[in-house]
């Protein structure tokens, strides 16, 4: 059976509203899109949590889907969909630039930390600053647009950095319960000119993954190139 029921998984400091331009294609694909705002995330009322707490938060839109559905996450989203992918109702889980974590392992473990090899330029540092309580970080919107968006236009780069949330630290230090990928078909799409996960920590994280894309985006395929990913992630679904 199609799993033509698609939920997309936003990233840190963002909120469904990313996914805005790839609704149309999905559809015209013959998907049937979803979001979810994570807590504390775009539309949502709920306070900010932690990284279980997302991926509960998945699972709840997963049961009001209530149909076969392959779940995507984009950046932080794949520690998520990771966690949340055991999901009886998930046929298979895709990575955008994403968090793909082995056994055990944090976003920090997967992130910041690793050695690049000789001769890779290391990308710049994110413009991320910790709240007075250190219990979130804030994204500078000013430094967004080099980080995340660069490969889009002005208006489109203002757009997004002004809507920018906080992002709880804990969600950074939490280990997945489950590997969904060990249990559920897996993808994963590489973007190659992004500087915020350095390409080839993607490639690294990718070999966990059934199958690999590589797309020549930014950090955020859904806002520069949505048709391409829309593709791509239309051409994921079982058959």
């Amino acid at each position: 059976m199609a799993a033509n029921h698609v939920l997309l998984v936003h990233g840190a400091w963002h909120g469904a509203w990313c996914w805005d331009r790839v609704l149309k294609p999905l559809r015209e694909l013959g998907m049937t899109p979803h979001t979810v705002d994570l807590p504390g995330h775009g539309e949502s009322t709920v306070p900010l949590g932690d990284m279980h707490g997302d991926a509960d938060a998945v699972k709840a839109a997963l049961d009001a889907i209530d149909a076969p559905t392959l779940l995507v996450g984009h950046s932080y989203g794949g520690m998520v969909i990771t966690d949340a992918g055991i999901h009886e109702g998930v046929t298979g889980v895709v990575y955008v630039c994403a968090f793909m974590p082995a056994a055990g392992s944090t976003l920090m473990d997967e992130g910041p930390g690793q050695t690049l090899p000789d001769g890779v330029t290391p990308n710049e540092p994110a413009p991320v600053a910790f709240t007075d309580d250190s219990m979130a970080l804030s994204f500078d919107p000013a430094g967004a647009p080099a980080a995340l968006y660069h490969d889009c236009d002005e208006a489109t780069q203002r757009w997004a950095a002004a809507r920018l949330d906080l992002q709880p630290t804990a969600s950074f230090a939490e280990p997945a319960r489950s590997l969904a990928y060990e249990y559920k078909p897996s993808a994963y799409v590489v973007c190659t000119d992004d500087r915020t996960i350095h390409p080839w920590n993607q490639r690294r994280m990718a070999a966990r993954a059934s199958r690999r894309d590589e797309l020549g985006a930014s950090h955020s395929p859904f806002l520069s190139m949505p048709n391409e990913l829309s593709q791509l992630i239309a051409g994921y679904q079982p058959r």
